[in-house]
C-alpha cells in the first residue's frame, strides 16, 4: 500500500496558543514544505498516476523508489451548504439510499475563500478545479458509466466536495499495521491516545444513530476529523459544526477514485489528511432592516420622510 503523510495518533495540542500565521506565510508552506503539492500548481496530473488497492485507485507521486500518496493542499473556505462533517453525519438508518453507519462518510463543500489577506484562495481557484478535472480523466473508465465528480455545480458556483471516513474496522487497521514496514506491531489506532469523547462507545451521535452504532463498538473504531483550530489543538465532535462551518481553513488531501461495476459508475473522493482553522468566516451582509422596530411602521416610509 502507498504510504501516507497522516500521523499514527491524533493528539490534542497542549502547547499554548500560536499566533496567526500570515497569508504569506501559509502560502510559502503550501508550496514549498515536503509532503505534498501545491493544488494551484500547473499541470500536477503529470506528476501522478494511479495505484491500485484493495478500495479503488488512489493517486500516487511519480518518480519515486516508493509508493507515497499524492497530497494536495491549500486555502479555501467550508461553504455553510451541505455540511456534513458532524459527529454523524446526518446519517438517517431510514433512508436506503444512505447504505450502512459503519460505511459513513462525512463531507463538506469547499469553496474559494473571500478573505481579502489570503486573496490567493479565490485567485487559485479556478486553477485548483482545473487540476482536480485532471486527476479524473486520469483514471481508466468505461464512457458509458455515470461519473460522480469531486467538482459540484450548485446555482453557477463552484465548489469541492471533501469526504472522511469516520470508521474503520478494526481488523482492517491491524492488516496495515501488519503490511506497513515502517508502524510497529502494537496494532495502535488514531485515537487510543485520546480521551473518551473520541472513543467509539461515547461517540456523540443523534438517537436514531445510537442503535446502529452499539452494532459496531466491537468491531470498529473512530477516526476522527484530523482538524485543528488556530491554535493548532484537536477539535472535539461536538465542537466540528462551530468551528468549521464557514472557516478559512487550510487543507491536505489525497485523492481517489472508486469503479462501481454495479451501478455503473466511477466515484472520486477528495480525501481529508488535514484541515487547519486560518481564520474565522467573514462577516454576513449588514442591512438596515435589522435593528428596525416594528412598531414604528414601514422602515422605507421613515426613510423616504428622512431624506
Amino acid at each position: 500500500m502507498p504510504s501516507t503523510t497522516m500521523p499514527l495518533a491524533l493528539k490534542p495540542s497542549s502547547r499554548t496558543p500560536r499566533h496567526c500565521k500570515t497569508a504569506a506565510s501559509v502560502l510559502n508552506k503550501l508550496k514549498t514544505s515536503p509532503g505534498g503539492f501545491y493544488a494551484a500548481t500547473p499541470r500536477l496530473a503529470y506528476r501522478t498516476e494511479y495505484f491500485s488497492g484493495r478500495d479503488g485507485n488512489i493517486l500516487i507521486t511519480k518518480g519515486l523508489d516508493h509508493d507515497e500518496e499524492f497530497i494536495i493542499r491549500g486555502v479555501f473556505q467550508v461553504s455553510r451548504d451541505d455540511f456534513y462533517f458532524t459527529p454523524d453525519g446526518n446519517f438517517n438508518p431510514a433512508n436506503v439510499f444512505h447504505g450502512r453507519l459503519a460505511d459513513l462518510k462525512l463531507s463538506c463543500q469547499l469553496i474559494a475563500g473571500r478573505s481579502k489577506a489570503f486573496k490567493y484562495s479565490l485567485d487559485d481557484f479556478s486553477a485548483i478545479v482545473s487540476n482536480l478535472s485532471a486527476f479524473e480523466k486520469l483514471a481508466p473508465r468505461e464512457r458509458s458509466h455515470e461519473t460522480l465528480s469531486v467538482i459540484q455545480d450548485t446555482i453557477g458556483r463552484r465548489s469541492i466536495k471533501l469526504t472522511h471516513c469516520l470508521f474503520e474496522a478494526n481488523d482492517r487497521d491491524q492488516d496495515d499495521n501488519t503490511s506497513d514496514d515502517n508502524n510497529s506491531s502494537t496494532n495502535a489506532t488514531p485515537t487510543d491516545s485520546l480521551g473518551s469523547e473520541y472513543d467509539i462507545a461515547t461517540w456523540p451521535v443523534a438517537n436514531r444513530c445510537k442503535g446502529h452504532l452499539q452494532d459496531i463498538v466491537s468491531s470498529h473504531h473512530i477516526r476522527p476529523l484530523p482538524a485543528y483550530d488556530e491554535s493548532h489543538v484537536l477539535i472535539p465532535p461536538l465542537q466540528y459544526e462551530t468551528k468549521l462551518k464557514g472557516m478559512l481553513v487550510e487543507v491536505h488531501m489525497a485523492f481517489c477514485h472508486h469503479h462501481m461495476k454495479k451501478s455503473k459508475c466511477d466515484v472520486f473522493d477528495a480525501v481529508l489528511r488535514e484541515l487547519i482553522v486560518l481564520s474565522p468566516p467573514a462577516p454576513m451582509p449588514s442591512s438596515p432592516f435589522k435593528h428596525r422596530r416594528l412598531n414604528d411602521g414601514p422602515y422605507t416610509e421613515q426613510y423616504s420622510e428622512g431624506s
